[in-house]
């Protein structure tokens, strides 16, 4: 492919194939959500049984393996998927056999016999013929190593009379064999078909026969994005696939493949044949380059689906790793961002070492990925969808995270800062690749995935999770600062930055060279060596002095104006600092305790707990809160109450956080079982439900 910085990189087709396992992936996660419908009367009877209970510990290891349990169903989905993948795509090439009636062709045409010797592959295909189809045709299909190609029924003909056209058409299909494209093609449009019937489908149906409408809207219209996401990336896949096959077989056979694609017909489109149209896919096959340029819509169906994917898997780590709130986020956000780094950052890596990248758009990536964060976050099922209302039963836990309840300077400071971090990942992308293949060639690729799929991991995780306490406590940006960027995570973020700022400094021939001068090819012999790790101050002033000497930008683009864009930027990250201290609710806001009810009635606590959250407890710190709160609890009526306030009184008095913070959840979920199974004792809330000690 063109560009020598680009070869020997995945090519642009395996990018797309990752978006659209991201996206199925995604997708699969509205179908966990369909058995918790399935389930609901067995949430009911667990939820009770936990109710019924005396003891503290037994009320809450009963509900913690309910909430566990509720929090890993959603998983159900890509869980149902990958398993109707599976034995499908097993037997995928026996039912296309028998479908087309095909027997191996014997003897194989002379023509043929060349092509196929001409293309050098590994494992020899078997060529089989289908007893369908008057015109030419082919197809590739089959597993590794066993791949097969399906010849009409027309081509011993067309041997005879246009074998040009006969060797072009084999050229092509021989050249998805050599890119290894057939078999992650096949996994992708089963796992499409699997996500349509386990997700789109059902919950498209439970929606039309759902009587409360609310609801039933907010699942529609999530589904139809879904639907119209996953047709997108699928088209995406094809295309691109068909033009690198087109680009082989170019390569293998120039004038055939030129004659085939300028007198050649449009073939019918369907639903699994969605080539380009011919015209595009001779500009592509003149110009490889078109290929490799970063697209922004894919930068903004990959956030969107990461954005998904975050959002729930979040909640569920959080049910059941043992660790604190923000690193649970940060692994559900590194399993988020290695295929997100493979896809975005892969683009602008390939763009940026083939010399093709413009600063517009690396920017438009960046923004465009940022924008798809914040869409998957009200996309995702767990955030706008109520389904305590759908499913009388289940419990809060499962829609923590309601973005209509972000106050508007706090969302407006969020999506900013979002959008800043994100632009500034893909712009690592674009400088790391312009210094780094030249010292190490397409092995730096390699070595740069751990480093942006962690920075991607932070920025996603930690930025999830703000939206989560923002949106279910109404914490204004200046609190949410306070609380998850303490001391210990300012200095790995730190750490992390210089860590990434280091190896963008590049030689200082680099910096003296022209900027019209094409880069000198790297000797195959080359041995990298070692990174050396310059003083913070000598690293970003070579920075500076790198973006000066505009070395990112290829001879033949003419020179953007770059200063309305990088002012825009400047102004983002300003506001992104200084929002949060422009916020009417000041840092206190969490730290200082809140009025408490005088009353003894549960219903009475309850609703104040309601209403202002984790300001009933105070400061993570204020043990006097702490046992205010207890002092409160002790003297319900209600006797789980009563034992979850001596919890807090013995923890305040040994200042135990631990205990504190175990006592505090039984408070929340003690109420929540009050207002569900008890006859609705506590009126409705006006805020939404608190997170559990977040």
């Amino acid at each position: 492919m063109a560009g020598s910085g680009a070869s020997g990189l995945p090519p642009p087709s395996f990018e797309r194939l990752r978006l659209l396992f991201l996206t199925v992936a995604a997708g699969a996660l509205f179908g966990g959500y369909w058995f918790l419908v399935l389930l609901q009367d067995g949430w009911s009877e667990r939820n009770r049984a936990c109710g019924a209970l005396t003891g503290l510990g037994e009320f809450l290891d009963c509900t913690t393996r309910t909430l566990v349990l509720q929090a890993l169903v959603p998983l159900a989905g890509p869980a149902l998927v990958a398993v109707l993948v599976v034995p499908t795509y097993l037997v995928a090439p026996a039912v296309i056999t028998r479908w087309h009636g095909a027997r191996p062709l014997d003897p194989w045409p002379e023509a043929v016999r060349e092509t196929v010797e001409q293309a050098g592959l590994e494992r020899t295909p078997t060529l089989m013929v289908s007893t369908r189809g008057l015109s030419l045709w082919m197809f590739t299909y089959g597993r590794r190593p066993r791949h097969r190609v399906m010849l009409s029924a027309a081509t011993g003909l067309y041997t005879l009379t246009d074998t040009a056209k006969v060797t072009a058409t084999l050229a092509h299909e021989l050249g998805h064999l050599r890119n290894r494209d057939v078999d992650r093609t096949y996994l992708a449009v089963l796992a499409a078909a699997c996500l349509a019937l386990v997700t789109i489908v059902p919950v498209g149906l439970s929606a039309a026969l759902t009587t409360d409408l609310a609801p039933a809207l907010a699942v529609t219209w999530r589904d139809l994005v879904v639907a119209l996401l996953l047709a997108g990336t699928w088209a995406a896949v094809v295309r691109t696939r068909e033009h690198e096959a087109d680009l082989w077989g170019g390569g293998l056979r120039p004038r055939d493949m030129l004659d085939l694609l300028t007198d050649g017909k449009q073939e019918r489109r369907h639903l699994l044949r969605l080539h380009p149209p011919l015209d595009r896919r001779l500009k592509v096959l003149r110009d490889p380059d078109l290929l490799l340029r970063p697209s922004a819509v894919e930068a903004l169906v990959t956030g969107i689906a990461a954005g998904v994917v975050v959002t729930e898997l979040g909640v569920s780590l959080r049910a059941v790793l043992p660790v604190p709130p923000l690193v649970t986020y940060w692994a559900a956000g590194l399993l988020a961002a290695v295929p997100v780094s493979g896809i975005v950052g892969l683009a602008v890596w390939r763009a940026g070492a083939a010399r093709i990248l413009t600063l517009e758009r690396a920017l438009a990536c960046g923004l465009a990925l940022g924008a798809g964060l914040v869409a998957g976050l009200v996309l995702a099922p767990r955030s706008g969808v109520r389904w305590s209302r759908w499913i009388p039963e289940a419990p809060d836990f499962t829609a923590v995270a309601e973005p209509t309840g972000i106050p508007p300077i706090t969302a407006l400071w969020m999506t900013a800062t979002l959008l800043v971090l994100t632009t500034a990942v893909t712009g690592w992308f674009a400088l790391a690749s312009r210094t780094w293949t030249p010292r190490m060639g397409t092995r730096a690729w390699r070595y740069a995935t751990p480093l942006a799929a962690l920075m991607l991991a932070v920025v996603m995780g930690t930025w999830s999770l703000a939206a989560r306490l923002a949106a279910s406590e109404q914490w204004s940006a200046a609190a949410l600062i306070h609380l998850l960027i303490t001391p210990q995570t300012a200095l790995f973020l730190l750490t992390l930055t210089l860590l990434a700022l280091c190896p963008l400094t590049p030689p200082p021939r680099s910096i003296r060279r022209s900027r019209t001068a094409p880069p000198p090819p790297t000797p195959p012999s080359r041995t990298a060596r070692p990174f050396p790790l310059p003083r913070p101050l000598t690293a970003l002033s070579r920075l500076t002095l790198y973006l000066r000497s505009r070395t990112a930008l290829p001879p033949r683009t003419p020179r953007p104006r770059t200063a309305p864009l990088l002012l825009a930027l400047g102004v983002a990250l300003v506001l992104s600092l200084g929002l949060p201290f422009l916020s009417p609710a000041p840092v206190l806001s969490v730290t200082t305790q809140a009025a408490l009810p005088d009353s003894p009635q549960a219903g009475v606590i309850c609703l104040g707990l309601y209403t202002v959250g984790s300001a009933a407890a105070g400061a993570p710190a204020d043990h006097a809160a702490k046992e205010r709160l207890g002092e409160v609890l002790r003297g319900s009526d209600d006797d789980l109450l009563r034992q979850a306030g001596e919890l807090f009184l013995r923890g305040a008095r040994i200042r135990s956080q631990d205990l504190e913070g175990l006592a505090w959840t039984a408070f929340v979920r003690r109420c929540d079982h009050l207002r569900r199974y008890r006859g609705a004792p506590v009126p409705e809330p006006v805020s939404p439900f608190p997170t559990e000690g977040w």
